[in-house]
């Protein structure tokens, strides 16, 4: 167990050495995260023209589309290892691939949490919602769990397209296209109808933000523990999905050396 911590470990240190090679604090800060909240604000001022609550629903949902963004960029780091050479290298070693790349990518997580709850907090007073401590606490936690579970999401698809890394951003964008439309950030989801809606069902987001909805409204909390639950089931599923996806990867490389090279 401690040898699988390190890897996990290291593995995450490597990952985040290459988001600090990307940003700056300065850089993160005044430029993407500024860019992150114009995103979440354009959506939010076309909700005025739709009618009253309309630009408060387009907030949360959009706030909450920014923390899955960065989920699922692990579907396009996931493919790094590839470009740079180091894939063979992992297949060779006595370590698990899979656990290597389930770590290398989670320097996403904590970008997309600060994104999406300081969305929903410094964009708040445009919309009047109204925050507390403990609904923001609550949030807070929801969000976390709404990352995870878009992330392995993400890693998942990064499974899929490990040795096919043009197709990494079609992939991503379109499952984030997929998100938008039936996990509810834009439209409640009985407005997409019962097929959708179930497909919405099998994805992450949909129920984590639902009850980041229910908690910044101040209903039930039994009810958001449940969708809480909910939630975290479907972000397990598609981690054993990924991971098995990975490990047949890897198993298969070692006894071919099949697709570990650029071509």
């Amino acid at each position: 167990m401690n040898r699988h911590l390190q890897v996990l470990r290291w593995a995450t240190r490597a990952g985040a050495a290459d988001h600090s090679a990307v940003f700056t604090w300065k850089t993160w800060l005044f430029g993407w995260f500024v860019r992150m909240l114009a995103q979440a604000l354009f959506f939010t001022t076309a909700g005025d023209l739709l009618g009253p609550g309309q630009a408060r629903y387009l907030l949360i949902g959009n706030s909450m589309v920014l923390v899955a963004v960065h989920g699922l960029f692990a579907t396009a780091s996931t493919t790094w290892e590839l470009e740079n050479g180091t894939l063979p290298l992992l297949v060779a070693s006595p370590s698990s691939p899979s656990l290597v790349l389930v770590g290398r990518s989670l320097f996403w997580l904590p970008d997309g949490v600060v994104c999406g709850l300081g969305a929903v907090l410094l964009l708040s007073p445009v919309v009047g919602l109204h925050l507390t401590v403990a609904s923001v606490a609550v949030a807070a936690g929801l969000i976390v769990l709404v990352a995870l579970t878009t992330y392995c999401l993400g890693l998942f698809l990064g499974s899929l397209v490990l040795t096919t890394p043009d197709l990494r951003n079609v992939v991503s964008n379109a499952a984030l296209a997929v998100m938008m439309m039936v996990c509810g950030p834009e439209v409640p989801r009985s407005a997409v109808g019962p097929f959708l809606g179930r497909v919405g069902e099998c994805l992450p987001l949909t129920h984590g933000l639902l009850a980041i909805r229910q908690t910044l409204a101040g209903q039930a909390a039994g009810r958001t523990a449940v969708l809480a639950a909910q939630e975290a089931a479907v972000g397990a599923c598609w981690l054993v999905a990924a991971v098995a996806v990975l490990a047949w990867r890897a198993r298969r490389s070692r006894r071919d050396g099949a697709a570990l090279f650029l071509t």
